[in-house]
């Protein structure tokens, strides 16, 4: 798969993460219209997949597995030994669990998953958007802690994004934790990465610029400074402190990706062509590690396998599908719904609009 063109597709929405149909009319947590009405939505994250790859020592890649209509993945190893990958999904006539946070496992390192579960978050705040960009963090105690972003307003003048999390011992009923994990005042703060790393959690957010410099509509890149990002640190994985931003040699590299603590040391996997992964004893100076690891597709999620490899999940480029695409096959464009808010609008991950999916979400998260 050619990188150029998994970065140009995904450039639609965002580095394939949040989702940034920000033009007026975006879908903004509708759940998908009935009927006809679907070729409004148009080109968007449900015509994108995670691709699952095992890569060995010497680089070679073998594709192991593909979750349909996904992206913005995170793998991690659960206490007992199975993998679990979360990620956002966009099932197709599903409504319910349509835009939710859903997770898979894996009993033999990744070469077969379980369907789909969409999570279940116990005591998750009324009024908050439902959770996006899960990464999930491997507790000491055996439990794994969800890392996700979340909002109250769809205008994200508003209510900037924050970092919020919940913990699980099953990997799909959670516990909300009270509090903002973190935060960048006047800043757009998604798309985290977290590790515990020899008794630190270490946190790294790319620099998503203010709300102003957001960027706006299909196509519109990445922001500004696309190589800059935050980096933040904690002895309980709650509260954090945020140190000196790093930045990546290349601008074509971002901070949209993992951290993974590996023999003694620090490693993130990005996005753009690296080289990945970049190695770091503590978080604040980093330089490209022996592994060289292509990365196939963008925001990826990586865990070491059993047999010393790697496995990756990462959102390939958007596939050519019939549904939700609109005039991309020589149809009519979508239509644009009407404005409904002033200002910069929040991801696809938004709230439904009827009262009672509104309580449904506020009581559950799901």
């Amino acid at each position: 798969m050619n990188p150029s063109d998994i970065r140009s597709g995904l450039r639609r929405w965002r580095g394939a993460t949040i989702g940034v149909w920000l033009l007026a009319g975006s879908l903004c947590g509708q759940e998908p219209p009935a009927g006809p009405r679907k070729r409004e939505l148009g080109p968007g994250p449900w015509d994108n997949d995670v691709l699952v790859h095992r890569i060995d020592a010497g680089g070679a890649r073998e594709k192991l597995a593909t979750f349909d209509r996904a992206g913005v993945a995170s793998v991690a190893r659960m206490a007992d030994g199975r993998l679990l990958a979360a990620f956002q999904y966009f099932p197709k006539d599903e409504p319910r669990r349509f835009d939710r946070v859903a997770v898979r496992f894996s009993g033999d390192d990744g070469r077969n998953w379980s369907p789909a579960e969409t999570i279940l978050i116990a005591g998750f705040p009324a009024g908050m958007t439902r959770p996006f960009d899960p990464t999930l963090v491997p507790l000491p105690d055996g439990r794994i802690r969800l890392y996700f972003t979340s909002n109250t307003s769809r205008d994200f003048r508003r209510s900037p994004p924050m970092i919020h999390s919940a913990v699980t011992t099953n990997g799909v009923d959670y516990v909300f934790e009270p509090g903002v994990r973190f935060s960048v005042e006047g800043r757009i703060v998604i798309d985290c990465a977290v590790a515990l790393h020899e008794g630190v959690f270490h946190l790294v957010v790319p620099d998503n610029g203010s709300v102003d410099e957001f960027p706006q509509g299909p196509g519109a890149g990445p922001p500004p400074n696309s190589r800059g990002g935050y980096h933040a640190v904690s002895t309980d994985g709650l509260k954090f402190e945020r140190l000196t931003d790093p930045s990546l040699d290349s601008s074509r590299n971002r901070w949209l990706g993992c951290l993974v603590s590996d023999a003694g040391r620090l490693l993130f996997f990005g996005t753009g062509p690296g080289p990945w992964p970049i190695a770091s004893p503590d978080g604040a100076s980093w330089r490209p590690s022996k592994e060289n690891v292509r990365i196939p597709g963008a925001d990826p999620g990586a865990v070491r396998l059993k047999d010393g490899s790697w496995l990756v999940v990462a959102t390939g480029a958007p596939q050519g599908r019939g549904d939700f695409r609109g005039g991309r096959r020589g149809g009519p464009e979508p239509e644009k719904p009407k404005d409904r808010e002033d200002g910069p609008r929040a991801p696809t991950q938004g709230r439904p609009r009827g009262a009672e999916h509104r309580d449904e979400t506020a009581a559950t998260g799901r």
